[in-house]
């Protein structure tokens, strides 16, 4: 049935048809839309019948017949293709297994030979080697010509004969077709010789009988199922063909795939014609409203003792748009986020640059008119009074470093946007992120609009003491100002009296030049206001503006870093990390050497197994061939990192492996990248840098349970569990903080000395790779090397240079000119170097010092 679905063309005519249907849906509801024309001025130019002219509706029609015709070729177009695609993937294999099949002596085998005979033995476990590494082979079989005196007996004998012609199955192996793990039943067994069957394929065999190698794509059908097939020419000694090699593939994967590919293609063109008609639609409706208006205007010259009623019709009308603007805006808003997500279903699919291309432009459009719809909609809400704000602790840099990102390609080159750090400011606040983000993207990203050079400037400190307090609440707050000045046009003082009404900018000469619906800044303002602020503008026509506005945000009331201190005292490193109660099978996936090192080093002296490699490759390569009880897991990798690892080993691994527990390790500690780690798969997460204590604790927290002397994959935890270990305030006035090395190495000597060779290694290699990613400008590099290096300073307490790196890293994604961040980095660069000699230098000291004592670090002052 689904093949008659794709080889009829239902799909694209069913599609049509939808697509006309909705083009007379919609024109019939612009008709329905049009006033009637007026009796006073039936010749008017503005009338109804001339701006709803019949032209423009055929006109639409053959603009949609048009695109349906193109969609019709580019659908056909991706099937003939898919289909080439498919017949060139699996072409290539029947030839080989022919090839090794005539080298282990095909041509001898016949009706006498035995089941148990040597060389037909080879030929089935060839079979079976053959499936067992071709998953999306489900049948290999070998096949003859029925002689003249076989065939005639065949049709005496045969009473109800299948649809197809008759031959005899040679060599065909037991085949698990139902993938159980179990050949039950005569129809997995293994064939015997000489069996005859049908095949209706006759065309592609007899050509394959006469020496090529031949393709069936229309399905056939025969006692073990329905398939597509390959065959391939067996030749004897002499050169004749003397059987075929038989490859069967699903006829309803081969079917799928071909639908599938026609329906993202027919996807992509109804995203297309979508926007074509929400165009259609929204053109009709602003006709039918202009000639609402413009009747109304009529009606008004005539008759001027119907002036009341007048004015109450247009305050209907204006409570008619607001329910217009939200209805159009959610019933287009719909469709739009199926477009979205079709099209990020399609990028994800194995497409070529120019198909990667359009699919760009499509999402570009589509978000682009969804920024506009979203517009809407927020206005809409507002102003019906249904908006509402949730209440939530988040991290304010984090808030500012997404809104800075989220307007980056809003600036010209010659705009400088500068984010200064807060002041007096606290890091986690309570209030509203996203409707806060919004307001300051709108805010920043009209600065950068208007503003042709100079630069955007963001601050955000403290309320000072005599600011206006509109928070009467009792709860403990602080009231954040946010400052965005710019050096743009300015406005007038009248622009700025109208700056923050709906669907109003400065002039129509601005909008014109710069685009935009006018509900930006009335809709930050509304949402400031309900944040419990007031947005406020200053500005001078030619100079730049200055948008000004105060909110309350509360601080989260819980226990202070002191008293959680008190509550969970850091331990002093000991000379031993103890021992395990159970050993583990670890597989420890990190690409940075000296982290790698000091891990398995850590985890080794535990009492575990550890398997370290330095990539997921690597990981997953051991994951199919070896059991292990746990993974630790880097998320910063190149390549493949560790998020997209653990989203393979849950999806494509078979069972055990696929539920293996995965613990991330990773160095960037924002709550958001937990939950990307958890919503990734992943079981646990773990902060660089992690004490020993915590890191064996989170091991240990998963059961292992094994039968017959075999590892089983680790069970997650039984029951719920808090781990907190504090690290200990780092020693910025050293180079090095002894604390924290020794808590890394677990108090022991050689370990250090191990780890102090490792870093002499590795080191001067990292800070190379890190000073020519600065020198070629890459700076996308130049954060990844910088995080490396980070993690190199954490793992041995170089607290200093652990502080350079990470402002290495930040700096690298601001918004700064090339020029600022060349000089900054090359300076931080010296610095970097130098941290990490005088780390090295203290290092080595404190090793001599060491060197005679059981327990360094730990002596009694």
């Amino acid at each position: 049935m689904w093949q008659a679905w794709y080889e009829f063309r239902i799909d694209y005519v069913l599609f049509s048809v939808v697509f006309l249907a909705g083009h007379a849906f919609i024109l019939s509801r612009v008709r329905r839309a049009m006033p009637p024309a007026s009796s006073t001025h039936p010749d008017s130019a503005t009338s109804p019948a001339a701006i709803g002219s019949s032209r423009r509706p055929r006109l639409s029609f053959w603009i949609l017949l048009l695109l349906l015709t193109g969609g019709f070729l580019a659908v056909e177009t991706a099937d003939r293709l898919q289909r080439s695609r498919l017949r060139q993937q699996v072409f290539g294999i029947a030839p080989t297994y022919a090839a090794e099949l005539q080298q282990l002596g095909h041509a001898g085998i016949n009706k006498e030979t035995s089941p148990d005979d040597p060389v037909y033995r080879r030929m089935i476990n060839a079979q079976k080697r053959w499936l067992s590494v071709n998953p999306q082979v489900t049948d290999i079989y070998t096949m003859r010509h029925l002689s003249e005196s076989e065939l005639a007996t065949h049709l005496l004998t045969e009473q109800d004969r299948p649809t197809g012609q008759p031959f005899q199955i040679i060599v065909d192996s037991e085949t698990d077709y139902n993938g159980d793990g179990k050949i039950e039943g005569v129809r997995e067994g293994q064939t015997e010789i000489g069996e005859i069957f049908y095949d209706s394929s006759v065309e592609q065999i007899e050509r394959a009988f006469r020496g090529d190698t031949t393709f069936a794509d229309q399905p056939s059908h025969d006692r073990w199922g329905e398939w597509v097939s390959a065959y391939a020419p067996l030749f004897d000694s002499k050169g004749k063909v003397e059987a075929l090699v038989g490859v069967d593939f699903p006829a309803k994967h081969y079917i799928h795939s071909v639908i599938l590919t026609r329906l993202g293609v027919i996807g992509m063109i109804a995203a297309l014609i979508t926007l074509f008609l929400g165009a259609v639609t929204s053109i009709g409706m602003l006709k039918a409203g202009i000639a609402a208006q413009q009747r109304s205007h009529a009606l008004l010259q005539d008759q001027r003792d119907l002036a009341t009623q007048a004015a109450s019709q247009a305050r209907q009308a204006a409570v008619t748009k607001n329910q217009f603007l939200a209805n159009m805006s959610h019933e287009i808003r719909t469709p739009m986020h199926g477009i979205l997500g079709t099209t990020e279903l399609m990028t994800r699919c194995s497409l070529n640059e120019e198909q990667r291309h359009y699919m760009h432009m499509i999402q570009t459009s589509a978000k682009g008119l969804l920024t506009v719809l979203n517009d809407i909609l927020d206005f809409s809400k507002i102003d019906s009074g249904l908006m509402t704000l949730e209440s939530v602790p988040f991290e304010l840099k984090d808030l500012l470093s997404q809104t800075m990102h989220a307007v980056a390609n809003l600036k010209n080159e010659n705009v400088q946007l500068q984010f200064q750090p807060p002041v007096g400011v606290p890091e986690i606040i309570v209030g509203d992120p996203t409707r806060l983000r919004q307001v300051l993207i709108n805010l920043v990203g009209n600065a950068l609009k208007f503003t042709e050079q100079g630069r955007v400037t963001v601050f955000i400190e403290k309320e000072s003491q005599d600011a206006t307090i509109l928070d009467t609440s009792e709860d403990q707050s602080s009231r954040i100002v946010f400052t965005i000045t710019d050096t743009g046009i300015g406005m007038t003082e009248q622009q700025r009296a109208n700056i923050f009404e709906a669907f109003t900018q400065g002039d129509s000469s601005t909008t014109r030049r710069f685009g935009g619906t006018g509900l930006g800044l009335s809709i930050s303002s509304q949402l400031v206001e309900l944040m419990g602020g007031q947005l406020q503008v200053s500005s001078v026509l030619d100079e730049g503006s200055s948008f000004r506005f105060d909110i309350p945000l509360r601080t989260p009331i819980g226990t202070t870093q002191h008293e959680i201190e008190k509550l969970h005292p850091p331990s002093a490193p000991t000379n031993s990390f103890g021992h395990c109660a159970q050993t583990r099978e670890l597989l420890l996936v990190e690409d940075g050497a000296i982290n790698r090192t000091v891990a398995e080093t850590m985890l080794r002296a535990r009492g575990h197994r550890v398997t370290s490699v330095s990539n997921a490759k690597d990981a997953l390569k051991h994951l199919r061939s070896q059991a292990f009880d746990l993974v630790l897991m880097d998320v910063q990798m190149p390549e493949i990192d560790g998020l997209t690892a653990t989203q393979i080993i849950r999806n494509d691994l078979p069972s055990p492996a696929r539920d293996i527990p995965v613990i991330a390790l990773t160095a960037h500690a924002m709550r958001e990248d937990r939950q990307r780690c958890l919503d990734a798969g992943m079981n646990e997460c773990l902060t660089k840098p992690y004490p020993p204590e915590l890191l064996f604790d989170t091991i240990e927290s998963f059961t292992i349970s094994r039968q017959d002397d075999q590892d089983d994959l680790l069970l997650p935890p039984t029951t719920s569990r808090t781990t907190s270990s504090p690290s200990s305030p780092v020693d910025r006035a050293s180079p090095l903080n002894h604390e924290v090395i020794l808590q890394n190495v677990g108090g022991d000597l050689q370990v250090l000395t191990m780890l102090a060779q490792t870093i002499s290694d590795e080191l001067p290699s990292q800070i190379e790779q890190l000073q020519r990613a600065i020198h070629a400008g890459a700076w996308t590099q130049v954060a990844r090397a910088a995080h490396t290096l980070k993690g190199t300073a954490a793992a041995i307490g170089a607290t200093q240079a652990q502080e350079i790196a990470d402002s290495m890293e930040t700096f690298c994604l601001g918004e700064t000119s090339e020029e600022e961040r060349s000089h900054f980095l090359e300076n931080r660069m010296n610095a970097l170097v130098s941290a990490f000699e005088l780390a090295q230098t203290e290092l080595k000291k404190f090793l001599r010092s060491s060197s005679g004592s059981d327990h360094p670090g730990n002596e009694t002052p």
